[in-house]
Order: structure tokens, then sequence, then C-alpha cells
């Protein structure tokens, strides 16, 4: 029977693999969030300096027409970043399932050959013990005097 340690080796390795893709990726995807909170941030700001102030007041609608194009922007890349965290996400479950498929038939080709070798173990014994009776009734009725 072939062990399949080499194989659930190469898939751990591929499991870890995409959990560090997934760990970047959620990364990627929280940085735009908070660049979105950001945005949004920096538009209260510029609403507070255009009622404060004519100049500034003058210049908030270009600001605007700006924010809104960042802010498109911004929730395009949140989308991308979703979907990509998501793609990561189902590769790393399929990786997660052919790991756990080659672990149970490692423990299942171990568990046989154990019982293999028992009953192999247990059939010596039977002989022993077969051959220690023999021996035994052979002493008992005298076959074994010459």
């Amino acid at each position: 029977m072939k062990d399949l340690g080499g194989l659930i080796r190469l898939v751990q390795w591929r499991v870890d693999e995409k959990r560090r893709e997934l760990g970047q990726a959620q990364r990627d995807l929280d940085e735009c969030n908070q660049a979105l909170v950001d945005l949004g941030e920096e538009l209260k700001r510029e609403q507070e300096a255009a009622r404060s102030s004519y100049e500034a007041g003058q210049g908030y609608a270009n600001y605007a027409k700006l924010y809104l194009h960042r802010r498109e922007v911004t929730l395009a890349s949140i989308r991308a970043a979703e979907v990509e965290v998501e793609r990561v996400r189902e590769e790393l479950s399929g990786l997660f399932l052919e790991l756990k498929q080659a672990e149970i038939t490692q423990a299942n080709r171990e568990k046989a050959e154990a019982q293999r070798l028992g009953k192999l173990e247990q059939a010596e014994l039977d002989e022993m013990g077969i051959s220690r009776f023999q021996r035994a009734k052979k002493a008992e009725t005298g076959e074994g005097r010459g």
C-alpha cells in the first residue's frame, strides 16, 4: 500500500499558501473599506470648509464631482476585492476537502494495514498454540517416547 504522506504534505503546503493569499485578499478589502471611510470623512471636512468660507464654497462643486468619481472608483475596488476574497475562500475550501480526503484515505489504509498485521500475528499465535497443544497431546499419550 502506498503511503500518502507526501501528497498530504503537498496539499497542506497548498492550504497554507492559500491561507496566506486569503489573508492578503482580506487585507486588500479592509484597505478599500478604510479608503471609503476616509473619503467620507474628507467629504465632511470639505463640507464644513465650504460652509465656513465663501471662497471654499465656490470650489466645492468641483470637489463634489471629484468626490463622486473617487467614491465610485473606491466602491468598484471594494466589489472587486470582495469577489477576490470569495474566490480564494472557495479555492481554500476545495483544498481543505482534498486534504481531508487524503488524510482519511491514509488513516483508512493505516487501519487496514494494522488489521492485516493483527490477523497475521494472531495466525502465528494460533499456529504456535496448535503446535504446543499437539506436542502436549503427544507427550500425554506417550507418542513422543521412543
